[in-house]
């Protein structure tokens, strides 16, 4: 199941670092971001070309996450109501 969970924008040069996980971790919150990397959810970061900040500097950040078919991945969206499930 795919969960969508927010949007963040932040510099290109922040892809694939430490950066864009504190990145995203401000902006779904950590308790959000501790239960997914505590049941080894798959991190989805879809990236594309900022629409309000210079695109050649700045990306978007949209966060989704893939769980398994699993008890916690039930609970998931019961403890956290911004996740909301897509279809796929």
């Amino acid at each position: 199941m795919r969960f969508y969970l927010g949007s963040c924008e932040y510099k290109w040069s922040h892809k694939d670092t430490d950066m864009e996980r504190i990145w995203v971790m401000r902006e779904i919150g950590t308790d959000i971001y501790k239960y997914v990397e505590e049941h080894n959810f798959t991190w989805v970061l879809l990236r594309s070309q900022s629409n309000t900040l210079p695109d050649d500097i700045y990306c978007r950040c949209d966060i989704y996450v893939d769980t398994d078919e699993n008890k916690y991945a039930t609970l998931f969206p019961l403890k956290f109501s911004r996740a909301k499930l897509l279809e796929r």
